[in-house]
């Protein structure tokens, strides 16, 4: 089979003792050749669990980045969750899996990280009988109702995606790719390790994200020489924000880096104002996890700034008559592993929800059908916050939405009290943050009278709107 030579020679070219990977919390850094014999180890290790799939609750590092190279050894399916969601979320999407072993950061099996490993011919040797078309990883992403969809993917669809993308924004060796996304999300698993390592760039494993972790960022950046990036709207704005001493303009001199731009609308604010401090284009792009990339901008043809890029090779783009945008790519999703695959299709089109129109080769987004929030590159079901303050009994109705702020989405929650006396925003917050997680954290509480409904008796959203502001 063609993709499996491909891929088998890709991995051979690589199969030295060039830096592959560097974990920048701890310094130590990996050739290809030793990190692919951690991951030889640990495959062996999952066999061994006697398990058709493993569950990986994990953490950003090297033991959960090796997992990825682990599985596609040992020909197991891993089902990667982030810690950081609710207990209640990570038992509910488990407890479709009750028997399948569940993984921690620092669980003793990842000590065989540290023993002898084979040579390096029986190593390549096990390559030949990696599967591309078999079930390779099932993510979990919100649905709009609030239940975590199980999106599955094979290492064909995954490795196809890549190397479009790739080839479209001339990603390669010469690239020091920075990891900061969630490593259990398809931007932290595609995006930053599946397609670096596909394109052959080294990766450096930055902390995971967030406003404490900002204030290192560029020093790590010039350290470690990166020059490309893949960065959400909500971490632009941060980094501009805590870099006081121009610190990433000092990191970017004399680079030119790629900027790729992705999980969330990027509002011409925030485009302009990073463009403007560090004197760098932003390539932003467009996808989904269940058809993974879509477009993207490409360094060297400018675009028009409304558009979310050009489509790439292989992506056929049609639209519903409600202006819906209707997907055929060469590497869809094999289906959800607990929801109606086929109700999210049109004959072989995959629905996406988005709205929008394709011009001269560039896709714009024009709005969104389905009922989800973006916010800091994740998909956030309202329903389930709402269910969530329900609980509390402190309001009688309420109904939470997405309202772009300057340039980001955040969450507003207009709610109708059963006591305005004694209602606690903090402790709403509170329990939000226990039900569904902290990125689920309510940005703007607006007490009103009542909430308007539609002719179907559901919250009319538009109408709380009309008039408000933030």
């Amino acid at each position: 089979m063609q993709e499996m030579i491909d891929l088998h020679n890709q991995i051979k070219t690589l199969f030295d003792d060039a830096i592959f990977v560097v974990d920048a919390k701890t310094g130590g850094a990996w050739t290809h050749k030793e990190a692919w014999q951690r991951a030889n180890a640990l495959a062996d290790s999952f066999i061994s669990l006697g398990s058709s799939k493993i569950a990986l609750v994990m953490e950003n590092g090297m033991e959960l980045f090796l997992c990825y190279f682990a599985a596609m050894l040992s020909g197991i399916t891993i089902l990667p969750i982030d810690p950081q969601k609710s207990e209640r979320e990570i038992d509910l999407i488990l407890g479709d899996y009750p028997n399948i072993p569940v993984l921690k950061t620092g669980d003793e099996i990842f000590q065989c990280l540290s023993e002898h490993f084979i040579d390096e011919s029986k190593l390549l040797a096990k390559l030949d009988e990696i599967d591309l078309e078999k079930e390779f990883m099932i993510t979990f992403t919100s649905g709009s109702t609030g239940i975590p969809k199980g999106v599955r993917h094979t290492l064909k669809s995954l490795f196809g995606a890549a190397q479009a993308f790739g080839e479209a924004t001339a990603l390669g060796k010469e690239h020091v790719m920075c990891h900061v996304m969630p490593m259990t999300y398809m931007a932290g698993i595609l995006n930053t390790i599946l397609m670096p390592f596909l394109r052959g760039c080294r990766i450096v494993l930055f902390p995971r994200f967030d406003v404490m972790s900002a204030i290192g960022f560029w020093k790590n950046v010039k350290t470690y020489g990166v020059n490309a990036f893949w960065l959400s709207p909500t971490m632009l704005n941060v980094l501009i924000a805590v870099d006081k001493k121009g610190r990433g303009k000092d990191a970017l001199e004399g680079k030119t880096p790629l900027f790729f731009i992705g999980t969330a609308p990027l509002y011409e604010e925030v485009r302009n104002k990073f463009e403007a401090l560090y004197g760098v284009r932003l390539l932003q792009s467009y996808g989904l996890s269940e058809t993974l990339f879509l477009s993207t901008e490409i360094p060297e043809k400018k675009s028009d700034t409304s558009a979310v890029g050009y489509l790439l090779p292989g992506v056929k783009i049609h639209f519903a008559q409600d202006g819906e945008i209707l997907i055929d790519v060469p590497w869809m999703f094999m289906g959800y592993s607990n929801d109606d695959t086929a109700s999210y299709f049109s004959g072989s089109s995959y629905c996406s929800g988005d709205l929008g129109k394709v011009t001269d080769g560039l896709l714009f987004l024009t709005g969104r059908k389905k009922d989800l929030i973006i916010k800091g590159g994740m998909n956030i079901s309202p329903r389930q916050i709402e269910v969530a303050i329900l609980k509390s009994q402190v309001v009688t109705e309420l109904a939470v939405v997405g309202v772009k702020s300057k340039d980001e989405e955040r969450i507003v929650c207009f709610y109708v009290p059963t006591d305005a006396a004694s209602f606690d925003e903090a402790q709403i917050n509170r329990l939000v943050e226990t039900e569904c997680g902290k990125h689920c954290r309510i940005d703007h509480f607006q007490e009103v009278k009542e909430i308007p409904k539609n002719l179907n008796g559901k919250a009319d959203k538009k109408a709380l709107l009309k008039d408000f502001t933030l």
